[in-house]
């Protein structure tokens, strides 16, 4: 078979790479296999092909006339989240969930053995041969107890019964498979009405459980909350305790009554007694006649009167009379008999006033007397109370507790077992068998018959003899000599963050590969690296991390790259100011931020980059840095990397993947001149 000369795949990686770690890998054999010799092959043995294809083709019609038949039947049951308001007003068991978990839940109690056992149970499977092994004695049959039986005819249902979901519904889809198509039908109806069934009888027997608990604990209730009532009534009697019909004490009330009496009376007290005190002051002044109750009685008013009569009289007897005139006397002691009478019925008024007064006074004693009394028996009523709030909280309590517990008793009587699932489909007997796919075995028994006579003919043709031997090899002078270049290392995933990668992920392989480069250079002071700023910049902070003292010149004097690759921009002073002896050396040197590497690269673009970089200038540049650094790294672009190749120590001719045939790689190692190794970047 002729040899591919190109480096598409990694055929030459391989190459390099085995030549670099074994020696032994030099003898290796070029030989690869085409797909076009996988067709000669096939048409030089075209008949031992397709008798294995029709040989094959011949066992699957046999396979799938000899293996049984066997019929699936499906029925479906439906979660069904609605709940019914009627049948389920307080339902003991809530509704069926329908999320993922719950209806994985529901899956596994349908492939439950217990489940499976009441099928058994109901449709007399014990007595058909398909289940129990007892009834079908083979050769090798052994004495089976009750219980492995029972075991056995579980397993034989369960071995034929699929259970899963409908998409992303909530329905679930039960499918048995069996040589009776009608047995299949009537098994998978059976695992869905017995499991709707399951759900009713769990749903009425926690009914039950819970109605016959209620029922229980709502008569020791009923006991606890008579006992409570007359635990309160008895410490009533006890402390004579009575209340309103509203809950308010009696005594409560008494004592509002009596503070309500005690107020209106200090109040009528109070207005008797400033009255009293006016009174007392008029007279003791002489202005009796000023006293309210004495202006207003009517006795006085009449007296008052008769004496205006007589002073009237009076003035006109004297006038008509004289002083001593007997009339005008008598007129006179009348006057004085009329104002004794006023002064004593004053007097009288006044008496009366002081006497309201001791009598409100008295009436103020008394209810205070009592106000006393009565917050006295409130006193120890109250203490009293604190003990019945308590009685009465406690039968309150019960109460209440009880009550609720006749509520709920009386929501769950006769309950109604209604399933949060239903069936929605029963299965039917199907008129096609399931299994075996006889369309499928017999279309599939085509290719995998081409498959198996290729086979056969790769095997006759590797064993057999080869059908053109003289075509088999051709040998490849270009990469025979192409393995005796050196390999520096291999780059796996170099790409153009290579440089920042062996900074910031010293464990990724493409900066482990650079590292161990570095160190391979260790016998070198300069080093031209060919058309590959990266790895140069990669190469020079690994090497600076290594402890070296590096320095990059950017040969490149037509499109400089050599800085960009570290973060550098172009300086006013460069490659070229140094070698006119415009600029010191110093004043051009840039230092990589992120290494203590140095960067020599040029300002500007030079019309004859071969002229500059060939010049005594340079060398004696070269010459310079090859004193005072460990590495001088000479990016050396492709058209110009044969001279700087006569600068340096070595080439690191980097070679990627894809890019060339080993007779291209092998002439630019001729055009160097130089000693080379190869750096292989896939």
């Amino acid at each position: 078979m002729p040899v591919n000369h190109s480096l598409r795949g990694a055929g030459l990686h391989r190459e390099m790479r085995g030549k670099s770690s074994d020696a032994s890998m030099e003898s290796r054999s070029l030989e690869e296999f085409r797909l076009s010799d996988l067709a000669r092959i096939a048409q030089a043995r075209l008949r031992l092909v397709i008798v294995t294809m029709l040989a094959v083709v011949a066992l699957a019609m046999i396979a799938v006339l000899l293996i049984p038949p066997r019929y699936s039947a499906t029925s479906v049951v439906l979660l069904d989240p609605r709940k019914n308001n009627v049948a389920d007003v307080s339902a003991v068991v809530s509704e069926l969930p329908v999320d993922p978990a719950s209806v994985a839940d529901q899956i596994q109690i349908l492939n439950s053995r217990d489940l499976a056992g009441r099928v058994i149970d109901r449709l007399g499977l014990a007595n058909d041969p398909d289940f129990n092994p007892a009834l079908s004695p083979g050769f090798f049959q052994t004495e089976m107890s009750a219980e492995q039986e029972r075991n056995a005819e579980i397993d034989a249902l369960k071995r034929h019964l699929t259970v899963e979901t409908v998409g992303l519904s909530t329905a679930i889809e039960i499918t048995y498979s069996a040589r009776d198509p009608e047995k299949a039908a009537r098994i998978a109806n059976a695992i869905a009405d017995i499991y709707i069934a399951t759900e009713v009888d769990a749903k009425l027997n926690a009914t039950t459980a819970t109605t016959d608990w209620l029922q229980s604990r709502i008569g020791q209730l009923s006991h606890q909350v008579q006992a409570a009532e007359a635990n309160v009534q008895a410490y009533k009697a006890e402390h004579n305790i009575n209340e309103t019909a509203d809950g308010t004490s009696l005594l409560d009330q008494q004592l509002a009554a009596i503070n309500a009496q005690l107020v209106e009376a200090k109040s009528d007290l109070a207005e008797k007694q400033a009255n009293q005190g006016r009174i007392d002051s008029l007279m003791k002044d002489g202005h009796a006649n000023d006293v309210s109750q004495v202006v207003s009685s009517p006795l006085i008013v009449q007296l008052r009167e008769q004496q205006a009569e007589i002073i009237r009289n009076e003035a006109d007897l004297a006038t008509r009379y004289g002083p001593k005139h007997p009339k005008l006397i008598a007129a006179q002691n009348q006057e004085k008999d009329l104002q004794a009478k006023i002064d004593q019925e004053t007097d009288r008024i006044a008496g009366s006033v002081g006497n309201d007064v001791s009598v409100a006074r008295a009436h103020v004693g008394s209810l205070q007397a009592s106000l006393r009394n009565v917050e006295t028996e409130a006193t120890d009523q109250n203490m009293a109370r604190v003990r019945l709030k308590a009685l009465e909280a406690n039968a309150a309590s019960t109460r209440s507790m009880y009550e609720a517990f006749v509520v709920r008793l009386r929501e769950t009587q006769n309950p109604i077992g209604v399933p949060d699932a239903r069936v929605i489909s029963h299965a039917s007997a199907p008129s096609a068998p399931s299994f075996p796919p006889r369309l499928l075995i017999l279309a599939a028994s085509v290719p995998a018959g081409l498959l198996l006579g290729l086979l056969f003919a790769l095997l006759a043709e590797r064993f057999g003899g080869a059908v053109q031997p003289a075509t088999r090899t051709v040998r490849n002078p270009a990469l025979d000599r192409l393995r005796a270049v050196p390999v520096l290392g291999e780059l796996q995933g170099a790409s153009a963050r290579a440089a920042e990668d062996v900074i910031e992920w010293p464990s990724a392989p493409v900066s482990r590969g650079i590292a161990a480069i570095a160190q391979r250079l260790r016998g070198a002071k300069v080093v031209a690296v060919t058309d590959a700023p990266v790895v140069t910049a990669a190469l020079a902070r690994a090497a600076s991390a290594q402890g070296r003292r590096v320095i990059v010149i950017d040969g490149n004097l037509t499109m400089p790259s050599a800085a960009r690759s570290l973060n550098l921009p172009l300086g006013r002073t460069g490659l070229m100011e140094v070698l006119g002896g415009k600029a010191p050396l110093s004043a051009a040197l840039q230092r990589d931020p992120r290494s203590q590497a140095l960067v020599l690269s040029p300002a500007w673009r030079a019309q004859d980059p071969i002229q500059v970089l060939g010049s005594r200038q340079m060398g004696e540049l070269i010459a310079h840095l090859r004193q005072s650094c460990d590495l001088v790294l000479i990016d050396a672009p492709a058209s110009d990397a044969p001279v700087l190749a006569r600068l340096a120590d070595a080439v690191a001719l980097v070679v990627p993947e894809n890019t060339a045939s080993p007779e291209t790689v092998l002439a630019t190692v001729d055009a160097l001149r130089a000693p080379v190794g190869l750096i292989l970047a896939r």
